[in-house]
């Protein structure tokens, strides 16, 4: 390992001026699950460490002017035992009670997780199904962009080096709107997404589908839109008969990101059941099932 200096800021002006000084060689670390890794491996040989763990002010989940906020340095345990989430998000919930290990949820944060820009990522399937934007910092100003504008592909953000991801915020969910979120893992725990399903549907007042959006995950270079089977959602009935006449466009989805690949076997069948736990999810929110 590279020697290198520490720092450890206590809000976030200081942590901004630190980057601002040591944008040419430095690296963030704020659960330190990915980063941490990648500096004893040698991937990474910063000249500077800013460890953000220790900036309180980034830690929220709130309601706000319509939004929903949350600090950066949420833990996928805090967002897991909070009210808020347990009650109103139940998709979000969904996603942090599956991440990793209990030791890599009281770790690792949301900032973190959507920093990293992971094929397998958890969280920035459901963020992008939320419609969620990220709120970037630096001594010269914000700036604020979708997450589908920000994930750019594997490891691949548009983040600037004197820039601090400090909260991932989004509409706050209405009565006539819900998420589904299902994710598929080689095991029961410590698993990455082999894949992950994720669906918003917003309904008539007759119980129809007004708006949706289909997210797949780990089936691309980052977390990929449907518009076909968006569009096929829309002006069906909330019944499981019709929404799970769409499964085989699931399929279809599948097969056409992933053509090419081995995995492409069992994901195309493995789609349809996440699909389909979605759909229930999805009609639970409602009062439908």
């Amino acid at each position: 390992m590279k020697p290198f200096t520490y720092h450890a800021p206590r809000s976030v002006e200081e942590a901004l001026s630190l980057l601002e000084q040591h944008q040419a060689s430095c690296a963030v670390v704020a659960g330190g699950t990915d980063v941490v890794i990648e500096i004893n491996e040698g991937v990474k040989r910063p000249e500077h460490v800013i460890d953000i763990s220790k900036i309180s002010e980034l830690r929220y989940v709130k309601e706000e002017d319509g939004l929903v906020k949350l600090g950066a340095l949420d833990t996928f345990t805090s967002l897991e035992r909070h009210p808020y989430v347990q009650e109103h998000l139940p998709a979000l919930y969904e996603t942090v009670i599956h991440v990793g290990s209990p030791q890599i949820r009281n770790l690792g944060t949301i900032g973190g997780n959507v920093v990293n820009a992971s094929v397998a990522g958890d969280s920035p399937t459901v963020f992008l199904t939320y419609g969620a934007e990220v709120v970037l910092k630096s001594t010269r100003g914000e700036r604020i962009m979708t997450i589908e504008e920000f994930n750019q592909g594997p490891g691949n953000c548009q983040i600037r080096p004197d820039e601090l991801l400090t909260e991932v915020r989004f509409p706050a969910p209405g009565k006539d709107e819900a998420v589904g979120y299902f994710k598929i893992g080689k095991r029961k725990s410590l698993a990455i997404v082999v894949l992950a399903v994720s669906v918003y549907i917003k309904r008539t007042a007759d119980n129809r589908v007004e708006d949706a959006r289909v997210i797949l995950g780990a089936v691309s270079k980052h977390p990929m839109r449907v518009p076909a089977l968006e569009e096929a959602l829309k002006g069906l009935p909330l019944t499981k008969e019709a929404l799970e006449g769409t499964l085989p466009l699931f399929t279809d989805a599948v097969q056409a990101a992933i053509a090419n690949r081995p995995s492409v076997v069992y994901k195309r069948e493995g789609v349809r059941g996440a699909a389909r736990r979605c759909f229930d999810q999805i009609l639970t929110q409602f009062g439908l099932m």
